[in-house]
């Protein structure tokens, strides 16, 4: 093969690669605090990702957005902490994207635990806090 048609292979195969770069969806989660009193503590992170600590105050929300990846394995997770419990959530993962709000996921975190907002039906998946407060007053 002649230099010429190797440079075009490897100039094609760099264009294919950005190409599917780019037509990786975007997933965007939506935190929004619901919980009637004190501060909801929001962590969010991936394997490859740490966005750092939030504080929210009822009905303020933390939006974060990111890239899936091509197999869709992408998971991020988020420790919220409040007065009536605490606990780490997987707040997107295949499951989320396959079956439960697609690219668009919406998090109430409310005094009773994180409920997932299920798409397009809008019903409330709800957990409870892994680590109930002893305080819940």
């Amino acid at each position: 093969m002649s230099s010429f048609n190797i440079k075009l292979v490897v100039l094609s195969l760099n264009l294919l690669f950005i190409t599917l770069l780019e037509a990786r969806p975007t997933a965007h989660v939506n935190i929004v605090g619901f919980v009637d009193k004190g501060t909801l503590t929001v962590h969010c992170y991936s394997e490859d990702s740490d966005l750092g600590t939030h504080l929210l105050a009822y009905n303020q929300t933390f939006p974060f957005s990111f890239s899936v990846n091509f197999s869709g394995t992408t998971k991020f997770y988020c420790y919220f902490s409040t007065q009536f419990g605490s606990g780490n959530y997987t707040v997107f993962d295949r499951l989320m994207l396959s079956e439960r709000c697609g690219l668009n996921c919406d998090w109430y975190i409310k005094n009773d635990g994180p409920c997932l907002v299920i798409n397009p039906i809008h019903d409330l998946l709800c957990q409870p806090w892994k680590k109930p407060s002893e305080l819940r007053s």
